[in-house]
């Protein structure tokens, strides 16, 4: 049996575990501290990054982007690499799975969460504001890629419309989601987020962080 290492918070756990169960893959979940994980884990991937995926051949592929590549040789349903755009899509991954997660989401869960369980210790303003300011400048990026388009690449879900949507349900759980005026990029989550894929990772919750009131709407 396949066996994902994981956190609960973590968009590239969250995208990983959307892709396994869209290509109906049997896995076990096992959760890890994102600060503090186990020595298990540490054995398996000692730069304790997240997630790690253990397949049923007991080999241990770090990283989500390492994952997916692993997980779309194996050629299941459904397509989620368009042949002719596969460049572009792996770009947007990339950029989800780097610029967006380190400029935005890891500040963010930074200050609004982890701290939360540290003594003596209290949010920044400053870096919740530079993160949110650098949120404004992503989904102005992503507004002009989608277009009049309803996914990012040639009118197909894709892996990039999915690590979108992963990374947007982090930021709507701590309550930092905004689309400022970009009704296309709401609309692309709407799509995403009613996905069967999306159920479980929605339904997770952090003891001591529960989401805003309007998390479950599908509609947002």
């Amino acid at each position: 049996m396949n066996k994902l290492f994981h956190y609960f918070l973590c968009p590239s756990s969250r995208f990983t575990r959307i892709i396994l169960i869209e290509k109906k893959i049997d896995f076990d979940l096992f959760i890890e501290n994102f600060s503090d994980p186990t020595e298990d884990y540490l054995f398996k991937n000692p730069a304790g990054f997240f997630p790690v995926l253990n397949t049923s051949f007991n080999e241990n592929i770090v990283g989500s982007l390492v994952i997916i590549e692993y997980l779309q040789n194996l050629m299941l349903p459904p397509t989620l690499m368009i042949k002719k755009n596969e460049n572009e899509i792996r770009r947007l991954l990339f950029w989800f799975e780097t610029n967006f997660k380190n400029e935005i989401i890891i500040p963010l869960l930074k200050e609004k969460v982890f701290k939360r369980f540290e003594k003596n210790s209290v949010p920044s303003s400053h870096v919740i504001r530079a993160a949110r300011s650098n949120l404004k400048y992503h989904m102005q990026y992503f507004n002009y890629l989608l277009k009049d388009h309803d996914f990012f690449v040639d009118d197909n879900l894709s892996y990039a419309d999915l690590f979108y949507g992963a990374s947007l349900t982090v930021l709507d759980y701590i309550d930092e989601l905004n689309f400022f005026e970009f009704e296309k990029l709401k609309n692309l989550y709407s799509i995403v987020k009613s996905r069967p894929s999306f159920k479980k990772i929605l339904a997770d919750r952090i003891i001591g962080v529960n989401p805003h009131s309007d998390y479950l709407k599908l509609d947002y």
